[in-house]
């Protein structure tokens, strides 16, 4: 049985653990150096804030390092997770950003859709209601609303503006690259008897980024970096986010924004629970597998951290991909480590909080930057094509009947052709119609 003691020290702050990196828990080297070399690829969402919300480069730099810093309350706050975006639902808030006009209005759209994401957030947080929320929605819906990400993606990349029309060669073969080194079974054979490939692998989106850029330039998709060395950290242009950026510059978002963007919130968060349940799963794995050290896994703290990120950068930085509980690739990779022993690595915890520290740094370190640079918009199509493919595979998981199938498609279509208020009047509609839910309390068998 584990000894409380070994938990690492903290102070508690109500739900919340507080911990401050080099007193409460050592830095892992490791993962720092991950977090230094793989965290620049946060900055794949400059492209998304200049074409649609019109920000400059610079100043969509500044509006990321906020996000890259608040990615560090995680650990620090006690959740043992690695954070990164909710990708699954940037496809659909990229398709109802353009039904506004670029300007200050998209910018209050984008306020209103991730202000309500966050009040949702801290809501199931404090409540606790989470779980029951998730499991009385039908396995149709959630079909649905994964297997329209697919739809939404291929619409945009083979648009006019989009990283595969205009990459198709570098996209084409970073995307390949991650789906192998992330599905191929015969890949995760030969990690086991060749370090590179493992190594490839634990490092997740940097190599298939790092090759693409390097093919793009080769076939002159891209552009050579010119890495700067004269400054070496990024200031962030905090009058200009006030300014321009900002709830304050832009104004607070009307009523109706509000409640144009609450169905799309919901569906947001219906994708962004998965991670929840992910997180635990990982963190008992762990668990299993040392017995030195208590890791407190609370998805209500989860929730609220999530929630709090998400609310700051509503106020602040609009920020497109929104603010999600997990980064899967890096979680597992730091859990596997984990599992090697005390040795290989002290605490999960401060693992975690050591690699979004080296993501910080990172974004704010102007060489390395300029370096991925180039990449930055074929990273974003890269990330949109493969979270199609995984959207694509567990949106199918979910449907557990034809009728189920039957329905999740025309959601889909419905969600990525019309939006998310139809599509969740068309989904429910069916589900009723067609006998396919049972309503919590009225004792209805399912067909």
């Amino acid at each position: 049985m584990i000894n409380e003691k070994k938990e690492l020290p903290y102070l508690p702050i109500w739900i919340f653990k507080l911990r401050i990196p080099g007193i409460h828990y050592k830095m892992e080297k490791v993962e720092f150096i991950q977090g230094l070399i793989v965290g620049a690829t946060a900055l794949s969402a400059i492209p998304y804030m200049t074409e649609y919300l019109g920000l400059p480069y610079e100043l969509a730099w500044s509006c990321i390092i906020l996000e890259a810093f608040l990615y560090i309350l995680h650990a620090n706050l006690g959740d043992p997770v690695i954070p990164g975006w909710i990708t699954a639902t940037l496809p659909l808030t990229l398709a109802y950003l353009t039904t506004y006009e670029q300007g200050p209005k998209r910018i209050q759209a984008m306020i209103a859709l991730q202000l309500l994401v966050g009040l949702v957030f801290i809501f199931m947080g404090i409540t606790k209601l989470a779980e029951s929320f998730i499991r009385n929605i039908p396995t149709s819906i959630k079909g649905g609303i994964l297997l329209a990400t697919p739809i939404t993606v291929l619409q945009g990349q083979l648009s006019e503006n989009g990283q595969l029309k205009n990459y198709p060669i570098a996209v084409g073969v970073g995307a390949l690259f991650l789906a192998i080194i992330s599905f191929s079974s015969k890949y995760q054979e030969a990690r086991k008897k060749y370090k590179v490939l493992d190594i490839i692998a634990q490092y997740g989106n940097l190599f298939p980024y790092l090759i693409a850029m390097i093919i793009g330039i080769i076939v002159g998709e891209l552009a050579l970096p010119s890495v700067e060395f004269g400054t070496f950290i990024k200031v962030p242009q905090f009058k200009e986010m006030f300014d321009t950026v900002s709830v304050f510059g832009v104004g607070f978002p009307g009523f109706k924004m509000f409640l144009n963007a609450l169905p799309l919130a919901l569906i947001c968060y219906v994708i962004a629970f998965g991670d929840f349940v992910t997180s635990e799963s990982l963190i008992n794995e762990a668990k299993e597998a040392r017995d030195d050290e208590i890791i407190d896994f609370n998805s209500s703290r989860s929730n609220l951290i999530s929630g709090i990120r998400n609310v700051i950068l509503s106020i602040f930085a609009p920020f497109p991909p929104l603010a999600g509980p997990l980064w899967v690739g890096m979680t597992v990779s730091v859990s596997i480590r984990y599992k090697e022993g005390k040795k290989a690595m002290k605490s999960l915890i401060g693992a975690m909080g050591s690699f979004r520290l080296g993501t910080f740094i990172s974004v704010i370190c102007i060489p390395v930057v300029t370096l991925l640079k180039p990449v930055f918009p074929v990273g974003a199509g890269i990330t949109l094509i493969f979270q199609a493919f995984v959207c694509a595979r567990i949106g199918m998981e979910y449907c557990e009947s034809d009728l189920d199938k039957s329905i999740a498609a025309i959601m889909a279509v419905v969600l990525a052709m019309q939006g998310s208020a139809w599509a969740l009047l068309v989904g429910f509609g069916l589900n009723l119609l067609l006998s396919n839910w049972s309503i919590p309390g009225l004792n209805k068998e399912r067909e």
